[in-house]
């Protein structure tokens, strides 16, 4: 008899993405304490956080006004994702709109050091493009600073406010950005990036001496540490792992920085000095980590700490903080864990599996300390969407269900990184572009063949769950192998590239026509709604009803076709939700229909006792 319950994993609290105040004495946070991800406030040194928001949706973001006693969060209406600015005075409590239109998304770059300006992209002159705001918060001047007939990211500030930074993404291949250096006075772009291969810069930062400090990949495999000097664009790499370097936080004064290391799916700190020519000095001694994934790295305003997001498989989701003296990282956050044996959870063993091409495909595996060896455990296939994501070993928050079923102690769980997977270098991230796409179907496959062959999981007894490219990759698995799954769960997938790449955001389509392709004859031989009659696998499908990036007629498309075929088939659509679900009782709803999917489909009759 267990002692937790599922609805103690989908309750569980998320507690990320910490934002340090002017005076270093608080942090802003998101939590989803409340049901729905709001902002929330602690004590630096640590004590009783408080909400500081409810406004009934879910808080992306949040980033202190430098200087003022004000927040920037970022909301947007029953997951339309069409974003919107919003400045939360902490004094009065009360909110007012910065940067807010209907059917219109602002994107967050930064804010200005003495907290005057903030930089944004929004599509507002298009909805296929994004154009470069900047806008002098006292005075509510807005302005638009660069206007750009495609994909645009805004980012941070130089020291004085005079530029900022930007990217733009080449819409015509993915994978591929170009840095920029706007002059707010004189209005001109300068391109710091001038490069011929497939290259991206991003986590990019200003420093004092006239450089920037930006992640990249130009001429290698992975993400390193850049400097570019802006006197002369001189391109020079300051540090370099066989992984991706994926985070980068600077300090206002730029004499230290901190990194996460992608180390095979693990996010790994590191902090340094830096020089006064923006250079890497000594690194800083930081205490050993548990097992999981850093995320989100921000510092105190002196930097003598800084603050991250941690999760692991034994850990939920909550903010630490490094001390620079002594190195110590401590936990400064407390979600609620709802009395779960965390300490007893099992931990994911990497594998790496064959594929049909012989590469190898790297995976975690978890499997119940107590289930049986002999052949009868049934085990569910995780996929994630992107479809150059990654899974990381963490499931808190993703997987709620699947989550309960492995802690139940009957039910394995194996979360590959197929190709195409980021985290694992250029050639892996573009290795199913296009005419490739089928191969990472393959590798899915691959991973049904693995299991089979263990020796612990019954061939019959094998599911498939993912969302959105990960629902297509469920749809891609059953049509293509029907044979392998007793299972499978899809959650907003892509049914028909055809009408998926007319139908989702305008802003998304030509990017992602250059990463699944153009041909009409090509997008509906790779489409898994011209093979639905092959479908033989039990299916739970769910949807939100304002999903922009896969609109729900891609669920209903290949729900129909199924329940034409007399196949089986359970459908289900939520209520403002959009790509993903955020609100309590829909998490709730969703895990329980899994966890009763899965009994019925993979674990009985024969695994019933």
């Amino acid at each position: 008899m267990t002692a937790f319950t599922l609805d103690d994993f989908v309750s569980i609290e998320v507690s990320e993405q910490p934002s340090y105040d002017s005076t270093g004495t608080r942090l802003a946070f998101r939590s989803n304490r409340s049901g729905v991800s709001q902002a929330w406030l602690i004590p630096a040194a640590g004590g009783e956080a408080r909400q500081l928001t409810d406004t009934g949706g879910v808080i992306y973001q949040v980033a202190f006004r430098p200087g003022r006693d004000e927040l920037l969060y970022i909301a947007d209406d029953g997951g339309d994702e069409q974003y919107q600015l919003h400045l939360l005075d902490l004094t009065s409590g009360a909110s007012r709109p910065l940067a807010s239109m209907p059917r219109v998304i602002h994107a967050f770059g930064g804010w200005s050091e003495d907290g005057r300006l903030l930089s944004y992209a929004s599509n507002r002159r298009n909805p296929s493009f994004f154009d470069l705001y900047v806008l002098d918060v006292d005075s509510s001047e807005e302005r638009m600073v660069f206007e750009h007939d495609g994909n645009l990211e805004a980012s941070r500030f130089s020291p004085d406010g005079r530029a900022v930074l930007f990217r733009t993404l080449n819409q015509e291949q993915p994978g591929d950005c170009n840095l920029w250096l706007l002059d707010l006075e004189s209005g001109e772009p300068r391109l710091l990036t001038e490069h011929d291969d497939l290259s991206e810069w991003t986590h990019s930062h200003i420093h004092p001496a006239g450089a920037v400090l930006t992640l990249a990949n130009d001429g290698r495999e992975f993400f390193g540490l850049e400097r570019i000097d802006l006197a002369t664009l001189e391109r020079e790499v300051l540090l370099a792992h066989d992984w991706d370097v994926e985070a980068l936080a600077l300090t206002p004064d730029g004499t230290r920085l901190a990194i996460v290391v992608n180390e095979d799916g693990y996010g790994r700190l590191e902090a340094y000095e830096v020089t006064a020519d923006a250079r890497l000095g000594a690194r800083i001694a930081l205490d050993a980590m548990p097992a999981g994934v850093a995320s989100t790295p921000a510092w105190r305003p002196d930097g003598s700490a800084f603050a991250f997001t941690f999760e692991g498989p034994r850990h939920v989701p909550d903010v630490w903080v490094a001390e620079v003296a002594t190195g110590r990282l401590g936990r400064l956050t407390s979600s609620q864990t709802r009395g779960l044996p965390l300490e007893s959870l099992p931990e994911p063993r990497l594998i790496r599996y064959t594929s049909f091409d012989g590469r190898e495909i790297p995976a975690f595996y978890y499997v119940p300390d107590d289930a049986p060896r002999d052949g009868s455990l049934a085990c569910l296939v995780l996929v994630h969407g992107g479809p150059e994501m990654q899974s990381r070993p963490a499931l808190w928050g993703r997987y709620s269900a699947p989550h309960y079923l492995l802690a139940r102690g009957d039910v394995a769980l194996l979360v590959p990184n197929v190709r195409g997977s980021s985290g694992y270098g250029k050639e892996w991230g573009h290795a199913d572009d296009v005419e490739k796409r089928m191969d990472s179907v393959r590798d899915l496959i691959a991973a049904a063949d693995w299991l089979a062959a263990t020796g612990e999981v019954d061939p019959d007894r094998i599911g498939v769950m993912g969302g959105s490219y990960g629902g297509f990759m469920v749809l891609a698995a059953i049509t293509e192998a029907p044979e392998r799954w007793s299972a499978a769960v899809n959650l907003y997938g892509i049914a028909n590239f055809e009408t998926f790449l007319k139908f989702t955001g305008a802003w998304r389509r030509k990017h992602r026509s250059r990463e699944y392709g153009e041909d009409p004859a090509f997008l509906r031989s790779i489409s898994p709604i011209h093979k639905a009659h092959l479908i033989r696998t039990p299916m739970l499908v769910f949807q939100g009803d304002h999903d922009v990036r896969v609109p729900p007629e891609e669920s209903e498309q290949i729900v129909e076709t199924v329940r034409r075929n007399e196949g089986i088939v359970e459908y289900v659509v939520y209520p403002e939700e959009g790509h993903g679900f955020h609100k309590l009782a829909h998490r709730l709803d969703l895990s329980r229909r899994v966890v009763d999917f899965v009994d019925a489909h993979l674990r009985g009759p024969k695994g019933q006792e």
